[in-house]
């Protein structure tokens, strides 16, 4: 893929971002509509390898910046919407949690119980 193809398999991520958090939120919130904009503006300037990098560094829903409740609630609609745009991620927020990140299991848990998914797809 060149740079353009990741903008739009980004913008194409954002877009079900905003349904999944709608969905379960009942609104899109600010971080919703600005969520994942940077790798947007990025890709094109510095390439996907930087872009991802500085990524996962700085953004607030990923695990080496995430602090507050409002991180784990954007890092759990991340989870549950990547299975509808990314195919090397097909698991739901529940099963991401336990596969990839069960350190973090005291403060996803919860907000998965609250939003009524956390529960397992895996057959």
């Amino acid at each position: 893929m060149n740079r353009f193809d990741y903008v739009k398999y980004t913008l194409l991520h954002r877009k079900a971002f905003r349904d999944v958090e709608k969905e379960l939120f009942g609104k899109v919130s600010l971080r919703g509509y600005l969520h994942d904009l940077d790798k947007v503006i990025m890709y094109p300037i510095l390439g996907k390898k930087l872009t991802s990098k500085l990524h996962r560094r700085f953004a607030r829903h990923h695990i080496k910046s995430a602090k507050t409740y409002a991180d784990y609630k954007e890092m759990v609609v991340d989870w549950e919407c990547a299975r509808y745009t990314k195919p090397d991620k097909p698991l739901n927020a529940y099963d991401t949690l336990y596969k990839f990140y069960p350190q973090l299991e005291n403060e996803i848990l919860p907000i998965l119980k609250v939003l009524k998914i956390d529960k397992s797809n895996i057959n």
